[in-house]
């Protein structure tokens, strides 16, 4: 019996959250300890860079970072020992981003979290059925109310769970639940934070209720609230995911209703965004701190990746770079290992609350919620009293789990765009592995500036040309001869190609070096030597950063802070990458082109359904 049959089998027999944690306790882990990338040139050995190995080691943290009914802790604390807690997020936030993540890393890598169906079953419970909104429970920790942060992410879970198995019923919870949206929005605060949500909504269901309250939302962002200011930027203390969620939504808006004054806004407002970041995509989680902690969200490197693939997508594809670059870079970086520093105690049994067992093993391959370029946390901040209940003030904070399902749909965004197979081209965009029904694609940075592209159908090929290039050092072979190609704009054109041909790409890959600063305006500035070697980062030096300390404006004291060489899980340890070999392919699973958000953006009434 097949692995998608058991899937089918499973979803359809509402298996229970307690059956469904007996069978992750029964024997879910890792066989290995990292990406293949990583982990075999720590024995000698190079391997290709395979997103697909990221989503595996993620359905590890999926599956077993929840409690006994399989609800998600949003909170894992730096404690003695280390704790995870539940909390408001648990319900709506972190189990459908969550929910959506391991949909998700299913297409990516062919297996199956065991958790998929337990959350799908606990976020269709949560829905009220005459408001068609999903309500937080009434906890210790939580209060009984359908907040709308909860409604933006569940609705575009129960759209991805659509789109990936049509079924009448979901797809009736999804209409029901936007009419609960439309019928609340004269009364509830637009923050655009649901335009993405609402705008594959319109798409997939061709739902025209979802796409007139997408309409009252944009209105009331851009020129009513004014989120962004008339010179396009962020409002000071501005929040990047929050904002880059709104952006991406308003892109999504722009293409489908043929608006190009928005679509211009949108990109003018992430150039903005790509001057606050580094090229390795370190950029701060909220503009402008009144203090000394700058850090990475890893919710906010997804959005940024989705709205760079949005609008490389459609008319600006300088702006694959930054993809590639922070793909390879900080997005990786961000996915938790070497966790040791969290230490656990497996006598102490779990509450209703509270786990402290295996916080370690159980975080392997989730997300940084504030990384620095040199480690996976950039402060032991407790937020002070701005956050939770008093059972959780006064605790450093080593992880927030909302960040856990993004790392999965950041690496999604990635691979689905990698290449694309449309209109009979193949556009090869980022020189990762890939392999689709027509190709099966080999990049081999940081190991050797080289692309093969195995052709299995007959079309029109072109190929990114990388930043640091020139199509001039750029050799192309085809079975072994070399070919001239013609270049337009940033990409090789290489024209109709055959099945069976082998088509090699070569070019110089540059070790470059570079100093990058980053902080707040006004407060402390942290300094790196960054070393490149093509893509991706081989070296990241701190300069003078050795403060034991840093001033935080939510603790309003000083805390430990991590940019320099000390602190919790050493980035970027990539000594491996200078080493020039012939690296081994990783495993690829092949993109069967379903589940694609990115296709037919621009096309007004596109209907999946």
């Amino acid at each position: 019996m097949t692995k998608e049959l058991n899937r089918r089998l499973f979803l359809s027999s509402g298996a229970t959250a307690s059956v469904a944690a007996l069978a992750f306790r029964m024997g879910f882990g890792l066989s290995e300890s990292g990406p293949a990338q990583e982990r075999q040139s720590a024995r000698g050995k190079a391997w290709t860079l395979a997103l697909e190995e990221y989503a595996k080691r993620g359905c590890n943290y999926c599956d077993r970072m929840v409690d006994k009914n399989g609800l998600p802790y949003f909170d894992v604390f730096w404690t003695d020992p280390a704790e995870a807690a539940h909390d408001w997020p648990d319900f709506g936030d972190v189990m459908s981003r969550q929910f959506q993540a391991v949909v998700m890393a299913r297409h990516m890598t062919g297996e199956v979290a065991t958790i998929e169906p337990v959350w799908r079953q606990k976020i269709l419970s949560l829905i009220d059925a005459e408001t068609g909104l999903l309500t937080r429970p009434e906890t210790s920790y939580s209060r009984k109310v359908a907040d709308d942060g909860d409604q933006a992410l569940t609705l575009y879970a129960l759209v991805t769970a659509y789109v990936d198995s049509p079924d009448r019923g979901l797809r009736n919870v999804i209409v029901k639940m936007t009419d609960g949206l439309l019928a609340r929005a004269p009364n509830a605060a637009a923050t655009g934070f649901i335009l993405k949500s609402l705008m594959t909504c319109v798409r997939v269901l061709g739902y025209e209720p979802a796409l007139k309250l997408a309409a009252l939302d944009t209105q009331t962002v851009f020129n009513e609230r004014e989120v962004f200011t008339l010179d396009n930027t962020f409002r000071q203390g501005g929040h990047m995911h929050g904002n880059l969620r709104t952006l991406v939504g308003a892109a999504d808006y722009a293409l489908y209703v043929g608006d190009p004054v928005l679509f211009g806004r949108v990109d003018a407002i992430y150039r903005y965004v790509r001057s606050e970041a580094t090229r390795f995509g370190f950029l701060p989680e909220v503009i402008g701190r009144k203090g000394d902690i700058v850090a990475t969200e890893t919710c906010a490197l997804m959005d940024y990746l989705g709205l760079a693939v949005t609008l490389a997508n459609h008319g600006h594809p300088e702006y694959w770079g930054d993809v590639e670059r922070v793909v390879r870079n900080q997005l990786i970086e961000s996915q938790a290992r070497n966790l040791a520093w969290l230490k656990s105690d497996p006598d102490q049994s779990d509450t209703d609350q509270f786990t402290w067992r295996d916080i370690a093993g159980r975080m392997e391959g989730g997300w940084a919620g504030w990384s620095s370029p040199t480690h996976l946390l950039a402060a032991r901040e407790t937020l002070g009293h701005h956050w939770g209940g008093p059972e959780l003030h006064n605790k450093a904070r080593a992880f927030q789990n909302c960040c856990g399902g993004s790392g999965i749909h950041a690496l999604y965004i990635a691979w689905k765009n990698a290449a694309r197979f449309e209109n009979g081209a193949l556009s090869v965009n980022l020189h990762i592995d890939k392999q689709l029904p027509q190709a099966e694609i080999r990049g081999f940075q940081p190991f050797e500036g080289l692309l093969t592209i195995q052709l299995k159908q007959a079309c029109r090929v072109r190929v990114r040309v990388p930043d640091f290039a020139s199509p001039g050092n750029i050799t192309v072979g085809v079975n072994g001869d070399s070919r001239q190609v013609r270049t337009f704009g940033n990409y090789l054109e290489l024209g109709r190609c055959v099945p069976g041909e082998a088509i090699k790409i070569g070019y110089p890959l540059p070790l470059v070096t570079e100093k990058v600063e980053i902080g707040n305006p006004g407060f402390r500035h942290y300094h790196y030597r960054v070393t490149w070697k093509g893509d991706t980062v081989v070296s990241m030096e701190p300069i003078g950063n050795e403060y034991p300390t840093g001033y935080s404006e939510f603790d309003n004291k000083q805390v430990a802070v991590f940019y320099g060489n000390e602190g919790p899980a050493r980035l970027y340890q990539r000594d491996q990458f200078l080493e020039k070999c012939d690296p081994k392919l990783s495993p690829l699973h092949i993109d069967d082109t379903s589940l694609d958000f990115w296709a037919g953006l621009d096309k007004s009434r596109v209907r999946i359904s």
